[in-house]
């Protein structure tokens, strides 16, 4: 996949590269595999995430679905998730994950998700791991309470079908519009609005004052564009969940994430 938005994820490489020499974690590895096990110490462990796990309310989630995973990223103890499809496995020591070519999902995940562990463990971000439950539902009513609150009854689009935040949203805001990548969620009605595909982002940001984008768009290489397009069209972008905690911190874009830990 081509990285659009190889600029910015060069600006974060290099803050991620001062990270890792003023902290002295350049010698540091990272052990990537499938399977549940025990890092050894300064190590960074990624394992994938059971779905069980989130005990999630539906089978609308992709997750659930089992279309993207969870890896888990542990660093010195400090936990983050990432969403990925395509999951990971092997070791690297962290003065490698920096030189990793960010053109694929694989590597994408592997690099942000250090990001995320690391900065989890030096203090720099919080709210890295993914909520459980029924969390997702009072998540999604916080999120519309917030957008009304914050913007009043603006034209909003959600970039990721995330089925509470978009019936949440769509239950709010008179126009309101959804896009999604998997094509088993195009056509999904939602309130008064149709689940679109992700090719109508960009003539949806024409239209809209708020773009709420899933933190996913930073592993498959889609939120660059949409960020940049939204600076310049002055469309206000949030982004959500766990997966770009690390990124927008390094570049102060508005994130939102309620209830994970």
């Amino acid at each position: 996949m081509i990285n659009v938005g190889s600029g910015l994820d060069e600006v974060i490489r290099k803050y991620f590269m001062n990270l890792i020499s003023k902290h002295g974690l350049g010698s540091e590895y990272i052990t990537a595999k499938a399977s549940s096990g025990t890092a050894g110490s300064g190590a960074v462990e990624f394992k994938i995430v059971p779905p069980e796990w989130f005990e999630l309310p539906s089978r609308e989630y992709a997750i659930a679905r089992g279309k993207e995973v969870i890896m888990e990223c542990v660093f010195r103890g400090a936990k983050a998730h990432v969403f990925t499809a395509s999951s990971f496995s092997g070791s690297l020591m962290l003065k490698d994950v920096l030189e990793l070519d960010l053109n694929t999902i694989s590597n994408r995940a592997l690099f942000y998700g250090s990001l995320n562990a690391v900065m989890r463990y030096l203090g720099l971000i919080d709210k890295t791991i993914h909520c459980r439950g029924r969390e997702p539902l009072r998540c999604a009513e916080s999120l519309a309470d917030e957008v009304v609150s914050k913007y009043g009854d603006v034209p909003a689009l959600l970039v990721g079908y995330q089925p509470a935040m978009a019936k949440a949203l769509a239950g709010v805001l008179k126009n309101f519009y959804v896009t999604d990548m998997n094509p088993d969620n195009i056509g999904k009605k939602v309130g008064n609005s149709v689940v679109l595909s992700h090719t109508e982002n960009f003539r949806l940001l024409k239209k809209v004052k708020v773009a709420l984008v899933t933190g996913s768009a930073l592993v498959n290489s889609t939120l660059w564009p949409l960020y940049s397009e939204a600076r310049r069209l002055g469309v206000e972008l949030i982004v959500y969940g766990v997966t770009a905690a690390g990124a927008t911190k390094v570049l102060n874009i508005n994130r939102y994430c309620r209830f994970g830990t």
